[in-house]
Parts: structure tokens; C-alpha cells; sequence
């Protein structure tokens, strides 16, 4: 999936198929990579600024769970809000995806436990080993930080 695909409204599933390769970035990509670092420190004070509102936001909520951002040895990047919601259900999840997107706000799963995805999957992994993961996945709602 590109890019733009899957910053769509409800373009966040991704799957992965098959064993593959690590393909670097094109020298011209590098380029604008390295203008762009410069902007770097201004774009985390925003999305640190985001973050934090949203945290202000749910921090009242018992149904959130927050996700982390420092604890004195290091800092998020603040790249997303991955929200959990306790106690919902995938399809509950899912169904909150669908509302939202309805609004053309894209929120997304950032999370997918590996023994989902059908590569994983077919070498015999099986989500029912690793509760945990499935458990955070569930209820995982990613909500969007811009810059």
C-alpha cells in the first residue's frame, strides 16, 4: 500500500503476505530527508503539543488507557496517539473506525500482532498464544498527530 492509500480515512489494515526484503530509500528521498531534519525540533514541540492535548482530553476518562510519552530516561517522538479503550471488543473497535472516518478523520491500527498477518500465520503462529498482543490490538485506536 502507498503512502497516500494509507492516510486515508480507513486505509489503516495492512496485512504481510510473504517473506520480503529491506529496501533502503532512493538517494533523492535521502535529500529531502535531510532538509527536513533541520525542521525536526519545531515539528516535535507541535506533535508533542497535540500528544499532550489529547492526553488533557482522556486523562479523566476511565475508559482510557494513555500511551506513554516520557519517563525520565527517555521521550516519545510523539509520531502517533495510540489510544487503548478498555474492555471494547475488535468489532466495537472497528465499528468506532468506520464512525469516525464517516467524518473524514483518519485514525488508524498501528499495532497488528504478528500471528495476524497472514505471513506469520501460515508458519503456524496463532494468536491465542500471545494474549497480550491481542489484548492491546483490540482496543488500539490510533489517533491523528499532525505535523
Amino acid at each position: 500500500k502507498d503512502a497516500f492509500s494509507k492516510s486515508k480515512a480507513g486505509g489503516w489494515r495492512y496485512d504481510i503476505v510473504g517473506l520480503g526484503m529491506k529496501i533502503n530509500m532512493a538517494d533523492v528521498n535521502a535529500a529531502i530527508g535531510l532538509a527536513q531534519i533541520r525542521e525536526y525540533p519545531e515539528l516535535l514541540k507541535e506533535r508533542k503539543r497535540v500528544f499532550n492535548t489529547y492526553s488533557k482530553a482522556f486523562a479523566d476518562c476511565d475508559w482510557a488507557i494513555l500511551p506513554p510519552s516520557e519517563d525520565g530516561e527517555k521521550e516519545s517522538s510523539y509520531h502517533i496517539y495510540a489510544l487503548r479503550i478498555k474492555d471494547f471488543t475488535e468489532e466495537q473497535r472497528d465499528r468506532m473506525i468506520d464512525e469516525i472516518a464517516k467524518s473524514e478523520v483518519a485514525v488508524n491500527v498501528h499495532f497488528i500482532p504478528m500471528p495476524m498477518l497472514s505471513f506469520f500465520s501460515s508458519l503456524g503462529y496463532d494468536i491465542k498464544n500471545y494474549p497480550q498482543a491481542y489484548e492491546n490490538f483490540k482496543g488500539e485506536i490510533s489517533l491523528p498527530i499532525y505535523p
